[in-house]
């Protein structure tokens, strides 16, 4: 054979692998900036939600025996704050929390409802424009707040439903992932391993590329089903 087909030969061989190198290094670099635009999404739609709230004390609360003429008036007033995470929905106007931020503390009325979103803006919204579902807040916005911010795709299980019987026991893996990403761990492992708890009332968690979930209360180690198997009892599920 001339050396110079053994030359063609050797180009050709060497420019099928490259391209083949260059799709592959195309893939990749595809899937990479795929995730890097969802992981970007997932925290330009985190919005952090102050609750408010007052009980007022009345002077009746305080004396037990009244004389004639006795006048009721208020004496005090105490305040309660409380913050929770919340998402901003793809395609509405809306915030998504738990149910159990807005509830409170029982004989103290919600006063107001704070805002703060990614992109530095925030607001006070009115307690009205709260509609709770299936132990779920949902915070109507104005579109003002959320121009430029993109909200992350959500979806609602049948009723009845967990997580396991509509996706599959895989999704309790990515759970548990999700769990000890955030510091949920025993106290003497998270001492050990010199992690912080960083999990939130009203994170979410995330199957599939899509909002799923809402954590409705903070485990201090991983929750662990009567069966052996991790429990979804901290969580709220969308529902449809």
């Amino acid at each position: 054979m001339k050396l110079t087909t053994i030359l063609i030969c050797f180009m050709l061989l060497a420019g099928g692998v490259w391209a083949k190198e260059s799709a592959r290094y195309k893939t990749l670099s595809s899937a990479v900036v795929r995730a890097e635009k969802k992981a970007l999404q997932k925290r330009n739609a985190q919005v952090n939600i102050s609750f408010a709230w007052e009980k007022k004390i009345w002077l009746s609360d305080m004396v037990h025996r009244r004389r004639p003429g006795f006048r009721d008036v208020v004496v005090n007033v105490e305040k309660k704050e409380k913050n929770c995470s919340g998402i901003l929905l793809s395609g509405k106007n809306q915030v998504a929390t738990v149910a159990a931020c807005v509830k409170g503390v029982k004989g103290f009325e919600l006063k107001s409802v704070r805002l703060d979103f990614i992109n530095g803006k925030n607001a006070q919204v009115s307690t009205s424009m709260i509609k709770v579902k299936q132990g779920i807040a949902y915070i109507a916005v104005p579109e003002d707040l959320t121009r430029g911010l993109e909200g992350v795709p959500f979806e609602q299980l049948p009723q009845g439903k967990s997580l396991e019987e509509h996706f599959g026991p895989s999704v309790l893996g990515e759970l548990t992932q999700f769990f000890i990403s955030k510091g949920v761990l025993s106290a003497r492992s998270r001492h050990f391993n010199k992690v912080r708890l960083t999990l939130k009332q009203g994170d979410p968690f995330y199957y599939q590329g899509k909002a799923v979930a809402l954590v409705n209360t903070v485990p201090t180690r991983l929750p662990v089903s009567f069966w052996g198997g991790l429990s979804e009892e901290n969580l709220v599920v969308f529902r449809l």
